[in-house]
């Protein structure tokens, strides 16, 4: 009796333990993980006083391995394997993928060469604030075959760490009906994030997270120079594993407004856009 009591006790001690937020990233070296993401919006401008509708889409795969873990950090290889995109706007019908030879070989691959399966290490704390990127990559804004896929960029801030689709770090003692609050500011952009957590049960944990992404960058879009000054209002729905705090599903609106600065213009924007982000473990 004694020893189902003892028993009991672990059990009970145990499962309230998986439903506990940690406040840790818990990965081991070389686990791999794949990042799965698909986006679409709609997006309004308006030039001498006529709107202009256009449709993007996009589909992107990351490849994320655990490459060392020590004193509380991780060390991640991150690679970009795969990139989808489709356009329709302005007379214009486009799409690439960088599966296909073709389209490798036209413009539009150009750009995505320096990008696609090129490592790049992360290293974050197991808190998971980022410590060092060491981008191997070469940026080009030009937009390519796809006139609205560098402003798009834009639009999400040009955010690329894996780190943050990958970890969603639920703060040590935050129980159901708990909020918390981080900010950054890098290179023009703003981002102020606000989490609640909504339930957990087993093993998993519901986040909704309301953003505010403020984005003041220059770039140059098919040889001409301009400036976009946007405002996104962003709400997701996070399915977050309590033990290793790994993003399992990541669901998000979009809302955009604001202004880009062309040829002595300045051409209002509004944007509406759904993401769908899912990570799976190898």
């Amino acid at each position: 009796m004694k020893k189902n009591f003892v028993l009991l006790l672990s059990v009970i001690s145990f499962t309230t333990f998986a439903q506990t937020p940690t406040g840790k990233i818990v990965v081991k070296k070389g686990q791999h993980f794949v990042i799965v993401s698909n986006s679409e919006g709609n997006v309004t401008q308006e030039m001498m006083g006529q709107n202009m509708e256009m449709k993007i889409g996009s589909a992107t795969k990351l490849s994320a391995d655990i490459k060392d873990s020590k004193s509380n950090n991780y060390t991640i290889t991150q690679t970009l394997t795969s990139m989808k995109s489709t356009f329709s706007g302005m007379g214009q019908e486009k799409s690439f993928d960088s599966d296909k030879k073709e389209d490798m070989a036209g413009e539009a691959g150009a750009m995505y060469k320096d990008k696609l399966n090129v490592p790049k290490d992360v290293e974050i704390t197991n808190e998971g604030k980022s410590l060092v990127v060491a981008d191997t990559t070469k940026r080009d804004s030009t937009g390519g075959d796809n006139p609205m896929s560098a402003i798009m960029e834009m639009i999400g801030g040009g955010q690329d760490n894996v780190a943050g689709v990958l970890f969603l770090v639920i703060p040590i003692g935050k129980k159901v009906g708990d909020t918390w609050q981080d900010s950054t500011i890098s290179e023009g952009v703003k981002l102020k994030r606000m989490y609640t957590l909504n339930s957990i049960a087993d093993k998993q944990a519901a986040v909704t997270v309301n953003s505010v992404l403020n984005v003041n960058k220059s770039m140059q879009l098919q040889g001409m120079d301009m400036n976009a000054v946007m405002t996104s209002k962003i709400v997701s729905a996070v399915l977050v594993d309590v033990l290793s705090n790994i993003q399992k599903e990541n669901k998000s609106t979009m809302d955009v407004t604001g202004t880009i600065d062309v040829m002595g213009q300045s051409v209002p924007i509004t944007a509406k856009a759904t993401s769908v982000t899912s990570v799976k473990m190898l």
